[in-house]
C-alpha cells in the first residue's frame, strides 16, 4: 500500500523527552494544545488527550507522541498523537483459522502484544494535510524501535468499524473480535483487530 505524505511540516515528538528541563517551553506550548484538542469525531480521543494523557503517562502505562507543526511566527500546534503500549491479546475469540494463522507453529491462546492505544488527528487539519495513514506509520515505526530490542510479535488494537475499514484494514490489520466500547461511546460498535510484525 501506498501511503499519502503530510503536506503539512511535522515532527514527531516522544512527550517523555519533553521532560527536561531543557525543552520547558516546548513542554508548556505542547500541553497548552492538548489541553484545547478538538476531536468531534470522537469524545474519547478528546478527552483522552485534555487530560488522561498526563495520569497515563505519569504512570507508565503507556507512551504519548504529539505530531507537531509549525503555527505563527513562533508557536506550534499538535496536529495529531498516538499512543503505544503493551496489552494481552486474547486468541481465544479468534476463529481457527485466524488462530492458526496468527500463532503458526506455536499454539496460544493468549499472548503479549503491542498495543496502539490511541490515535487521533485534529479537527483543524484535513485527511489530506494529514492522512490517517501517516499517523499509523509513524505509531509502527516507533513498535518496530521496540521490536528491535525486546522482540514482539503483534500490534492490537481497538477502533469503531469504519476506522478498522478505512485505517486498519488497509494497513494489514485483521478483524478478530467485537470490543467493549469506551465510556460514553456505548452506541458505537468496537472491534478489536490485529497485525503481525514481520522481519
Amino acid at each position: 500500500m501506498t501511503v499519502a505524505e503530510a503536506s503539512i511540516p511535522i515532527d514527531v515528538v516522544a512527550l517523555s523527552s519533553l521532560n527536561d528541563d531543557r525543552y520547558q517551553d516546548l513542554r508548556d506550548a505542547v500541553m497548552q494544545r492538548l489541553g484545547e484538542f478538538d476531536c468531534s469525531r470522537s469524545t474519547h480521543l478528546q478527552n483522552f488527550a485534555r487530560g488522561e494523557v498526563h495520569r497515563r503517562e505519569a504512570h507508565g502505562h503507556s507512551r504519548t507522541y504529539v505530531m507537531i507543526t509549525p503555527e505563527g511566527s513562533e508557536g506550534i500546534d499538535v496536529a495529531a498523537f498516538f499512543t503505544v503500549g503493551m496489552a494481552s491479546l486474547d486468541l481465544t475469540k479468534a476463529s481457527r483459522s485466524q488462530k492458526n494463522k496468527l500463532s503458526g507453529e506455536f499454539s496460544m491462546d493468549q499472548t503479549g502484544a503491542y498495543s496502539i492505544a490511541e490515535l487521533a488527528r485534529s479537527d483543524r487539519y484535513s485527511a489530506a494535510s494529514l492522512p490517517g495513514p501517516v499517523i499509523l506509520r509513524h505509531a509502527l515505526s516507533v513498535i518496530e524501535s521496540a521490536r528491535s530490542l525486546v522482540a514482539g510479535r503483534f500490534v492490537v488494537v481497538d477502533s469503531q468499524r469504519p476506522v478498522f475499514e478505512s485505517l486498519y484494514a488497509p494497513a494489514g490489520f485483521k478483524e478478530l473480535s467485537v470490543a467493549p466500547s469506551p465510556r460514553g461511546m456505548e452506541d458505537k460498535q468496537f472491534l478489536t483487530s490485529c497485525c503481525v510484525l514481520r522481519d
